[in-house]
């Protein structure tokens, strides 16, 4: 069950994306590299080792205190993978 939270959290991500909600071009680098690793994870069979292998959580902290825009966004996810013991 707690995938299916990451899965809706990295739903909301692939929107701000598309939707250019970042507009500083670093920044949205920085959170696609992020996006791009987390749906490797949710497709790969084991989803909460990639993630931990990635240090994804780690970005999203990191990211979570220099963008605070996308602050709630990254919190709600950062959640979702604690639920999954990562």
């Amino acid at each position: 069950m707690p995938i299916k939270k990451v899965q809706s959290e990295f739903e909301k991500l692939t929107d701000i994306l598309a939707n250019g909600v970042i507009a500083d071009e670093c920044t949205s680098g920085e959170l696609k590299t992020v996006h791009d690793q987390l749906q490797q994870a949710i497709l790969s069979r084991d989803p909460a080792k990639l993630i931990q292998d990635k240090k994804i959580t780690e970005q999203l902290v990191e990211f979570e205190e220099t963008n605070p825009i996308a602050g709630k966004f990254v919190k709600d996810l950062i959640n979702a993978l604690s639920g999954m013991g990562i």
